[in-house]
């Protein structure tokens, strides 16, 4: 199989897993969803009708253990559930300061040098957050440090972009890996009339707009329809489409971590943005 692929994941995972052992809290996923594993993948709002069906199809021959399986639909729940809950903080921030306020602040307050310390994190700090501000379990956990390796080597798998929504689809854009600093974003370049390094305006106003967007009205945004059902909602769509094509239309019926990878990336712009926000407020008690 193709080193980064979804099957990857599912080996990887499915490895770690079993050789590292499960928590006892994850053998009572079903509990809270009286429809099981089913009622699971369908409490996720931002995986559509087509997405839903094909993981619930997928389960079939997926080589997890239903125990592993159930607490992985638990954690994913659970996470969006608590994310949802957050978004106001983003919300309320963003409405108080005005965009161009916030921009001025990263160029003159904080600067490139100190934008380009800010905006390095390592790929273990996206896992240690899930498990530290979130709560997942261990089967949840292996997942998304094979997503987190995934999305690092994102260009090898060959697969469209993953995002939804205008903002996203720019912050996916923008975000690179480096081997020595983690995930960063290119927020530095070289003015050439002074030799001195300057904070980047495209990707500071890509930020800007990301940061605006983790306040609402959706955690992750809904891609359109890929089939007709009379009645539907015409924004909706499987969250594993794009353009009408999926990366599983190559006949392969095993499960997709689009979804995976998508909160992945915003966990690392929550990440930034929490950084930003504290030293902005910090800045304004200085000044008072």
């Amino acid at each position: 199989m193709p080193r980064y692929s979804d099957d990857w994941v599912v080996s990887k995972s499915l490895f770690e897993y079993t050789t590292g052992g499960s928590c006892a809290c994850c053998s009572f996923p079903t509990l809270f969803d009286p429809n099981g594993f089913k009622g699971l993948v369908n409490a996720i709002s931002d995986l559509e009708t087509d997405a839903a069906n094909a993981e619930i199809n997928a389960a079939d021959q997926s080589p997890w253990p239903p125990e592993m399986r159930d607490s992985v639909w638990a954690d994913r729940v659970r996470v969006r559930h608590k994310m949802k809950k957050e978004m106001n903080e983003y919300k309320e921030f963003m409405e108080e300061v005005d965009d161009e306020k916030l921009k001025e602040f990263c160029r003159k307050e904080l600067g490139a040098k100190k934008i380009k310390q800010i905006f390095q994190m390592p790929r273990s700090e996206v896992t240690d957050i899930l498990s530290n501000r979130y709560n997942v379990c261990a089967a949840f956990g292996t997942i998304m440090c094979a997503v987190v390796e995934q999305i690092a080597f994102f260009k090898m798998t060959k697969y469209p972009i993953d995002a939804r929504g205008e903002e996203e689809r720019e912050f996916e854009s923008i975000l690179k890996h480096d081997r020595f600093g983690g995930f960063v974003l290119d927020f530095c370049s070289v003015d050439e009339a002074i030799q001195d390094q300057q904070v980047n305006e495209e990707v500071l106003t890509i930020f800007v707009n990301t940061m605006k967007s983790l306040g609402g009205p959706k955690l992750l945004h809904r891609g359109p329809s890929t089939t007709q059902h009379s009645g539907c909602d015409e924004e909706e769509g499987g969250a594993d489409d794009v353009a009408g094509k999926s990366e599983k239309d190559d006949g392969k019926n095993g499960p997709s971590f689009r979804s995976d990878r998508r909160i992945a990336r915003l966990v690392i712009a929550r990440y930034w943005s929490d950084q930003i926000i504290s030293k902005y407020k910090d800045s304004c008690k200085t000044e008072l």
